[in-house]
């Protein structure tokens, strides 16, 4: 503060108070450049998701798994649950990215020669990651069981509105309500029909066998049926010779109501809470641990980019990249096999996925210790500039 006749002092802090560090123009400066570059990567990540989401509905379309007008909601839901699982290795990508143009260029050691330390690029670092972390756990709690119990709902929805969208020309297909098998071998042109139907069902001890050259949808009522055309039909006991055919220009079959059928209801719609409740089984806990580790892995991946990305300066922009891509490839398939060993019960409950997380912090670690980052992140964690 400045005295009427004197000049500038600097204001003393009171004694005891806490110190709020704030970012400075480095860490700003890193920090856009992180924000920069991740948006860029998700937009082509985003890219390359919608084309493998897209082709999948569309095989499902054809298949005649799910009708067409739910093609573009299967596609944005999809879309939005992979962007969560490619958030984490987005945001990996980018400090990599900024961290080896920083290096190339002479940047960094221009930053450190100025007396930037490692603290101050961690600090940065963890400006985007800290809550990129936050946001994604709230996604991984809340948005993500939303998006999945909708898609859920639209399938169901698809089941009821006609017995043909759920069977697959050429493959054998058990109706989700009563006990019949459908085989087709293929639809109409105009996809309004199936050809050549196959229909087996056991009825008081008795196999019913069915073959049409074509078979169509028609509801009377509040009642479904399966019209069949131009077929035969086979009753007897297998293994007996006495069977009875029955030939017919036209045969309608009545379709049990698909509404008796329990609706889908898959673990990853359940809500955070329910899970937090029946995490004394494993499934559930599993579960629970997968939501709590894309976070998690957020901070882990943060933590090991900086000694990653510190390249010598004339190896170029992408020489750590295909290291970076191997540590981040068995960490993920680690994640994803002790998801797997949790739920069928092969790992303890105490232990959940926390022990895939010394991957990345170990290599942190030894690439650390190699380049001599241990004080500097240590005056990092206590708050103080190096």
């Amino acid at each position: 503060m400045r005295g009427f006749d004197g000049p500038e002092v600097p204001e003393r802090r009171p004694r005891g108070s806490a110190r709020v560090i704030r970012p400075g123009i480095i860490e700003r400066f890193l920090a856009r450049d992180f924000v920069v570059t991740q948006a860029a990567v998700t937009a082509v990540l985003l890219l390359v998701i919608i084309g493998g989401v897209l082709g999948r509905g569309l095989r499902d379309v054809a298949e005649g798994r799910i009708p067409l007008d739910v093609l573009p909601a299967m596609v944005a839901f999809g879309s939005f649950k992979a962007l969560m699982l490619l958030w984490p290795v987005a945001l990996f990508l980018a400090f990599l990215l900024v961290l080896g143009r920083l290096q190339r260029d002479s940047e960094l050691i221009a930053m450190q020669a100025g007396g930037v330390s490692f603290a101050r690029l961690y600090r940065a670092i963890f400006l985007v990651a800290g809550p990129s972390a936050l946001v994604l756990a709230s996604l991984m709690s809340f948005a993500v069981p939303q998006i999945e119990s909708l898609i859920d709902r639209l399938r169901d929805q698809a089941d009821l509105r006609s017995d043909l969208v759920g069977i697959t020309p050429g493959r054998f297909l058990r109706s989700r309500v009563g006990d019949q098998v459908f085989f087709a071998e293929r639809f109409s042109p105009d996809r309004e029909a199936l050809l050549n139907v196959f229909i087996y069902q056991e009825r008081e001890q008795q196999s019913e066998i069915t073959v049409a050259r074509r078979g169509i949808a028609e509801v009377v009522g509040e009642r479904r049926y399966l019209v069949l055309e131009d077929g035969h039909r086979y009753v007897g006991v297998p293994g007996q010779g006495a069977f009875q055919m029955l030939d017919f220009d036209r045969l309608r079959m009545q379709v049990p109501d698909p509404t008796m059928v329990q609706p889908r209801r898959s673990l990853d719609g359940l809500p955070t809470a329910e899970l937090w409740e029946r995490r004394g089984n494993p499934r559930y806990r599993a579960e629970l641990e997968w939501r709590l580790a894309l976070p998690v892995s957020v901070l882990m991946l943060a933590l090991v980019a900086l000694p990653l990305g510190l390249a010598p300066p004339r190896s170029g922009r992408y020489a750590r990249v295909p290291l970076a891509i191997i540590v981040y490839v068995i960490y993920a398939n680690f994640l994803i096999m002790g998801k797997s060993w949790l739920s069928a019960g092969q790992l303890p409950l105490w232990l959940g996925l926390w022990w895939v997380h010394m991957i990345p912090l170990a290599v942190w670690l030894v690439l650390s210790w190699r380049k001599c980052m241990w004080p500097a992140v240590m005056r990092s964690l206590t708050g103080r500039y190096a």
